[in-house]
């Protein structure tokens, strides 16, 4: 799983990308002579997100096997609604505290690379889960924002935030263990091939009735795999730029594309007896919003 940057490292990045995009801009967007005073502002934005599809990693531990598989999540177009507070120093840079709800179905769920012992070394095909509902998340970010063309209507700007993030899988519909029956079913054909003398020999209806006891003694009993759990708090970040129109004295208008991630995700479940399962996962999107902001 690709990792966030150490937190001093993206606000370094943050801000010497925001100077050294001012250096150049500057010439092409020259400052109005009228000096902005520090104000204070409150907004709304509601963008369109679009969740990259994301890489996870299965692993845990049924009756004393262990197995593990790469799984590849897939979203709808989803929604985000912020609110924020924030601060116009007057020099082109703006402090922001943001507040925010996103929501995308969850459309897809596919198992790859699947390795267990009990498989012997035989690869499997990939195994595709039905899955519906959404994956929510909940967070706060401090932002710092540049706007370029101060005393403008037109106001172009770059910026980025850092914060935390809840992302919840509580709403996902998914069937429990489907892994790992899947698993246990793909072990049980190995297992009675290996076992019976000669068994590429026999003849087919011979063949089909020893898989078929096989598949029957491989059904997990209900409650065998531990339900995950649903919510992990992580570490996220964004970067992004857009164009904002003052419509009034008050009243500025913005269009903007941000680029979020977060840290590595991880959701573990255990049971009572003694089987365990967990999942890490990355999430990264793409945010295309309208917003308005109101100065005092």
């Amino acid at each position: 799983m690709r990792r966030i940057p150490h937190l001093t490292s993206i606000l370094q990045r943050i801000f010497v990308a925001t100077a050294a995009l001012a250096v150049f801009v500057s010439p092409v967007f020259t400052p109005d002579a009228r000096a902005s005073e520090p104000r204070w502002y409150v907004g709304l934005s509601v963008p369109v997100m679009f969740l990259d599809n994301s890489d996870s990693v299965t692993s845990g531990t049924t009756f004393g096997n262990q197995y593990s598989a790469s799984a590849t999540n897939e979203y709808d177009a989803g929604f985000k609604v912020s609110g924020m507070v924030g601060r116009e120093f007057g020099n082109g840079f703006r402090l922001q505290v943001e507040g925010f709800f996103a929501r995308a179905e969850v459309s897809k769920l596919t198992y790859t690379g699947i390795e267990a012992d009990a498989l012997r070394g035989v690869d499997i095909d990939d195994v595709n889960i039905p899955v519906s509902g959404p994956a929510d998340q909940l967070g706060a970010m401090v932002n710092v924002w540049y706007d370029f063309n101060e005393g403008s209507r037109w106001r172009p700007f770059i910026g980025g935030g850092l914060g935390f993030v809840q992302v919840d899988w509580g709403g996902v519909d998914y069937e429990v263990g489907a892994l790992e029956q899947n698993l246990a079913n793909q072990a049980a054909i190995v297992g009675a091939r290996h076992q019976t003398p000669n068994f590429d020999s026999l003849p087919a209806q011979v063949q089909q009735q020893i898989i078929a006891g096989a598949l029957a003694q491989a059904q997990l009993p209900p409650g065998t795999v531990p339900d995950l759990s649903g919510t992990d708090t992580v570490l996220a970040y964004k970067v992004g730029g857009g164009l904002g129109y003052e419509l009034t004295n008050h009243i500025t208008l913005q269009a903007s594309y941000r680029f979020f991630k977060t840290r590595q995700l991880k959701f573990t479940g255990s049971n009572a007896i003694g089987n365990m399962v967990q999942a890490t996962s990355d999430l990264q999107g793409h945010l295309f919003e309208v917003g308005v902001r109101y100065r005092f």
